[in-house]
C-alpha cells in the first residue's frame, strides 16, 4: 500500500485557522483497509504514552470539536489510529517528526483551540512533542487506515469536473434545418419549448457577419459582390474558408486571446497617464499569437508552447538560435504581462508573491476556467479545491517565478541570439565604442582648435563606426532561474508565514492519475520540466476543463454569449451551461480532430444556428419566443451584437480607406496629452493608422476612443468584456476628431469612384444598397447641406464634398454600422 498525504489550513468565519487534513494522492489500494501496526517497540520505557499522558491533554482542549459527538473536518483525536488517519487533509501528526506535525504546530502557535482559556501550557506542549518524537507510542493496537479524501465522488461528477463525453445526437422534428450536429442539440431544446430557429438571414447580412466574426473588418463592395454572385451550393463554405485563410483572421482572434491572458505593452505601474514604461520586446509575444493562430497551430501545442516553450528546446547550450528556438522563447511571453512593482527597492518578497498569485489567476481563468484566488488563504468556498492543491499547482511555475531567486522586470529578457553570439556582438561593439571614444576626443580637440575640416571628417568617421555596430533584439521570456525551490504553503496566503512544503502537482478533483508534476522525458536542457508537465496535464485527453473552456470561448465570441455565460468560471459559483451536451460534444470533437480551431469555426459557422436571422420568424400557431425565452438562451434567433472597441476603430478605418494593414512589429505609441485624451502619435508615414491590436496597449489607460467602447482595463486579465450602450459612445462618434477625419477620408474615397455616391457610400459602410426611402432622404440631405455650406462662402465642389462628408459621418454613427446582425 502506497499512501501520500496532504495537509492544509482552513479558516472559520472569524478568520481563525483550524486544522483540516486531507488526502491528495490517490493510489489503488489492494488491501481492503490496512496493515495492523502497533506502536514502535523502539520507544524508550519512560516515553509519554497516548492513553496516560497525551489523551488527557487532547480531551481537555480538542475533544469538544474533534471527539465523539463532533468531528469537525472529519478529524477524530480520540485514538492514535484516528489521529494518524487524520481528517480531510491527511495526517495530523508524523511519527518521529514533531516539526512536520500540523497538530502540534497549530497548538504551539495557539491557533487551536479557539478558546483562549484552553490553551496548552509549556509542559503540555512539550509532552505532545516528546510523544510524537518517540513515535506516538500507545497501548492500543494501531491500525493505519487510508487517509480521508477531500474530493468525493459527488464532486467528481459535477458537470465541469467530469470528463466530457460525446452523447448521441438528439432527435428533432425540423430535420430540414439540421446542417451540422450543432443544430440537433439546439433544435432539440427549442422544440421542447415548442419553439424553432428563425429563418436564414439574407446573404448580405451573413457576409457582413462572417467578415466581422472572423476578420473584424467589413467586406468591401467588391468582396460582397463576389460572394453574392457565387451561386454554387457551397458558396457559404467557400467564403468561410477564404476568410479563415486571411492574415486578418489572426489579428481578430489574437485580440480575443490577448484579452484572456492580459496582454499589455507596458511594465511596472500604470497609474499615471503621463508616464509609460514600455515592456521592450513583449510585442514579439503578440506577434507569436497572431502568427500561430493564422497557421492554425493545434490548440494543445499552442498552449504547451506558451506554458513551457523554453523547456521544449535546449536553447541554453545552442551555438546559434534557430527560428524554432526564438519562437518558443517568444511564446513564453504569455507570463510577462503581469503587473509587477518589484523593481522598486522598497518592495520585498510579499510583492514578488503577488506577481506569482496574479500569474496563477491568469492561468486558471484563461485556460481552466476556474477562480482559484481564494485558495491562497483557505479552501475554496464552492469548489473542492484545498489550499494545498493551490500551492501544489503554483509549485509548477515557481522554478521560473521563484520569489527567493527573483528576476526584476527590467531583467526578464533574453537576446534573440545565442549566448555565444551575444558575447561576440558585445565584444565587437565594445571595440567600436573604444574607437568612437578616441575619435570623439580628437573631434573635441579639433573643435577647440576651430579646425572645421577635421571636425567634419571625424564626425563622419564616428557616424560610420556607430552604424557598423551590431544589434540583437529582446525577447520577454520565462525560464527556470536556478534549481527548483522548496515550495511551501503560505499560511493565510502570507509570504511571511511559510508553512509545510509541497511538491509540484495538480488539482485532485481534475485528475484521475498521478498528481505529481513529473519531469517529462522530452524536456530539453536542464530545466525542471514542471511547466511542461503542467502543459501535458492540461492538454491530456482526460482533463475535463481545457477543451470545454476554449470551445466555450470560441462560441462566446461568435454568439456574444458562451454556452457557459461565465467563461472564466466553470466552477459551482459560475453559470451552468445552457446546452451541456452540446458543449461536451464540441469539446470531444475538438480533441478527436487534433485540437484544430479553424475546423471548429467552420463547424459553428456552417450551422443553421449561426446562419439564422436576428429577427425572429413570426409563427402564429406557436408561442412568442420572447415570452418563452426572453434572454434568447435557447438561441431561437441570432443575437444582435455591438462591435468591440478595437473593431469599431478598425472598421471606421477600413471603410474610409485609411487602414494600414502592415502586420507585426513594435507597437504604435499613443500620446500622453495633459487633457487625458490619449491618441495615436502621428508619424510621417501614417504608421499610426494600423489595426488596433498593434496600438500600444496600456493596462489602465487605453486609447480614449477605445475606452468609450469598453476597451478593458487589465488588472490581471479579461475573460469577458463589458458591453454597454452609453451616451458617451454617441458623443464620441459625433465629436471625436478621429471620426470627423475618417468621414472626410471616406467622402474623398467615394468621390474618386464613378457612380452614384449615395449607393456607393451605403455599399461601403453598411454592405447593402439603400432603400428608395433612404436614397431619397439622402439626396435631400445632400442638397440641404450643400446649400448650407454654399451660404457660408464655399465654392460648389467644396460645398458638395462637405455635404457628402456629413452624410458619411451620419452613416458611421448609425447603429447599423455599430452592430452586427
Amino acid at each position: 500500500m502506497i499512501l501520500d498525504y496532504d495537509m492544509r489550513m482552513r479558516f472559520d468565519a472569524a478568520g481563525s485557522p483550524f486544522l483540516r487534513l486531507r488526502h491528495v494522492h490517490r493510489w489503488v489500494i489492494v488491501v481492503a483497509l490496512a496493515v495492523a501496526n502497533t506502536s514502535p517497540t523502539a520507544a524508550a520505557p519512560d516515553s509519554p504514552r497516548f492513553e496516560s499522558d497525551v489523551r488527557p491533554i487532547l480531551s481537555r482542549v480538542c475533544f469538544e470539536c474533534h471527539g465523539k459527538k463532533v468531528q469537525e473536518s472529519q478529524l477524530d483525536l480520540r485514538t492514535v489510529t484516528a489521529v494518524l488517519q487524520g481528517g480531510e487533509s491527511g495526517h495530523a501528526i508524523v511519527r518521529g517528526d514533531p516539526k512536520r506535525s500540523l497538530l502540534l504546530d497549530m497548538l504551539d502557535r495557539q491557533q487551536m483551540p479557539p478558546d483562549s482559556d484552553k490553551l496548552l501550557s509549556a509542559a503540555e506542549s512539550d509532552m505532545i512533542r516528546r510523544w510524537i518524537k518517540a513515535g506516538a507510542p500507545a497501548d492500543e493496537e494501531v491500525i493505519e487506515l487510508p487517509p480521508r479524501s477531500f474530493v468525493t465522488q459527488e464532486d467528481r461528477e459535477f458537470w465541469s469536473f467530469a470528463r466530457p463525453l460525446q452523447s448521441r445526437l438528439p432527435p428533432v422534428t425540423a430535420t430540414d434545418r439540421v446542417r451540422t450536429p450543432l443544430d440537433s442539440f439546439v433544435l432539440h431544446k427549442l422544440e421542447a419549448k415548442d419553439l424553432s430557429l428563425s429563418k436564414d438571414a439574407q446573404r448580405e447580412t451573413l457576409a457582413r457577419r462572417a467578415y466581422f466574426n472572423l476578420l473584424g473588418l467589413p467586406p468591401t463592395p467588391d468582396e460582397l459582390a463576389q460572394f453574392l454572385a457565387d451561386k454554387r451550393p457551397d458558396a457559404w463554405e467557400r467564403l468561410i474558408d477564404r476568410l479563415l485563410a486571411s492574415p486578418r483572421y489572426g489579428e481578430r482572434w489574437g485580440r480575443h486571446w490577448l484579452d484572456a491572458v492580459g496582454y499589455v505593452d507596458n511594465r511596472l505601474f500604470d497609474g499615471d497617464l503621463a508616464t509609460i514604461y514600455p515592456n521592450e520586446g513583449i510585442w514579439r509575444y503578440r506577434d507569436y499569437v497572431i502568427r500561430t493562430l493564422n497557421e492554425d497551430r493545434p490548440y494543445d501545442r499552442f498552449l504547451t508552447e506558451q506554458l513551457a516553450g523554453d523547456e521544449l528546446v535546449d536553447w541554453r547550450n545552442a551555438d546559434a538560435f534557430t527560428p524554432e528556438m526564438v519562437e518558443l522563447l517568444e511564446a513564453t511571453g504569455f507570463y510577462r504581462s503581469i503587473e509587477d512593482h518589484t523593481s522598486e527597492p522598497q518592495y520585498g518578497i510579499a510583492k514578488r508573491y503577488e506577481v506569482v498569485f496574479d500569474t496563477m489567476k491568469m492561468i486558471s481563468t484563461s485556460v481552466m476556467g476556474l477562480t482559484l484566488e481564494c485558495c491562497r488563504c483557505h479552501t475554496h468556498k464552492f469548489d473542492p479545491i484545498p489550499q494545498r492543491d493551490y500551492f501544489r499547482l503554483m509549485a509548477t511555475i515557481e522554478p521560473a517565478l521563484n520569489p527567493n531567486n527573483w528576476k526584476h522586470p527590467q531583467d526578464r529578457w533574453l537576446p534573440d541570439v545565442s549566448f555565444a553570439r551575444r558575447s561576440e556582438i558585445d565584444q565587437d561593439n565594445a571595440r567600436v565604442d573604444a574607437q568612437v571614444a578616441e575619435l570623439d576626443k580628437q573631434r573635441k580637440a579639433a573643435e577647440a582648435a576651430k579646425d572645421q575640416q577635421n571636425v567634419a571628417r571625424l564626425a563622419t568617421e564616428i557616424a560610420k563606426l556607430q552604424q557598423s555596430k551590431q544589434h540583437y533584439g529582446k525577447i520577454q521570456a520565462l525560464w527556470d532561474v536556478g534549481p527548483a525551490p522548496r515550495s511551501r504553503i503560505l499560511r493565510r496566503g502570507d509570504a511571511l508565514t511559510p508553512g509545510i512544503p509541497v511538491e509540484p502537482g495538480f488539482l485532485e478533483v481534475l485528475s484521475t492519475q498521478d498528481l505529481h508534476a513529473v519531469r517529462p522525458e522530452d524536456t530539453k536542457g536542464d530545466s525542471s520540466g514542471t511547466r511542461l508537465a503542467l502543459a501535458r496535464w492540461l492538454t491530456g485527453r482526460e482533463h475535463p476543463l481545457t477543451a470545454r473552456v476554449i470551445v466555450n470561448r470560441v462560441w462566446h465570441h461568435h454568439f456574444g454569449r458562451g454556452i457557459v455565460s461565465t467563461p472564466g468560471n466553470f466552477g459551482r459559483s459560475g453559470s451552468p451551461p445552457t446546452h451541456p451536451e452540446l458543449l461536451d460534444w464540441l469539446a470531444v470533437d475538438l480533441i478527436e480532430h487534433g485540437w484544430v480551431l479553424k475546423r471548429l469555426h467552420r463547424l459553428i459557422m456552417t450551422s443553421s444556428v449561426f446562419r439564422q436571422s436576428s429577427t425572429p420568424s413570426r409563427q402564429p400557431d406557436k408561442p412568442s419566443p420572447a415570452a418563452v425565452d426572453p434572454e434568447n438562451l435557447l438561441l431561437w434567433r441570432m443575437p444582435l451584437r455591438r462591435l468591440e472597441a478595437e473593431i469599431v476603430r478598425d472598421a471606421v478605418l477600413a471603410v474610409s480607406g485609411e487602414l494600414n494593414v502592415t502586420a507585426g512589429g513594435p507597437p504604435v505609441m499613443i500620446s500622453k496629452p495633459v487633457d487625458g485624451l490619449s491618441r495615436e502619435e502621428a508619424t510621417p508615414n501614417g504608421n499610426q493608422l494600423r489595426r488596433s491590436v498593434y496600438l500600444f496597449a496600456r493596462r489602465v489607460y487605453p486609447l480614449k476612443f477605445l475606452e468609450a467602447f469598453d476597451a478593458p482595463i487589465m488588472p490581471v486579465n479579461c475573460t469577458q468584456r463589458a458591453q454597454s450602450a452609453t451616451v458617451l459612445q454617441s458623443f464620441t462618434q459625433l465629436n471625436d476628431s478621429f471620426m470627423l477625419d475618417q468621414a472626410a477620408a471616406l467622402a474623398k474615397r467615394v468621390t474618386a469612384t464613378a457612380g452614384d455616391p449615395i449607393i456607393r457610400v451605403w455599399r461601403i459602410v453598411l454592405s447593402r444598397e439603400p432603400s428608395l426611402e433612404e436614397s431619397s432622404g439622402s439626396r435631400e440631405f445632400l442638397q440641404q447641406q450643400g446649400a448650407f455650406y454654399a451660404d457660408l462662402g464655399g465654392d460648389d465642389d467644396a460645398s458638395k464634398l462637405n455635404a457628402l462628408t456629413d452624410l458619411c459621418h451620419m452613416l458611421l454613427c448609425t447603429n447599423e454600422f455599430l452592430y452586427v446582425e
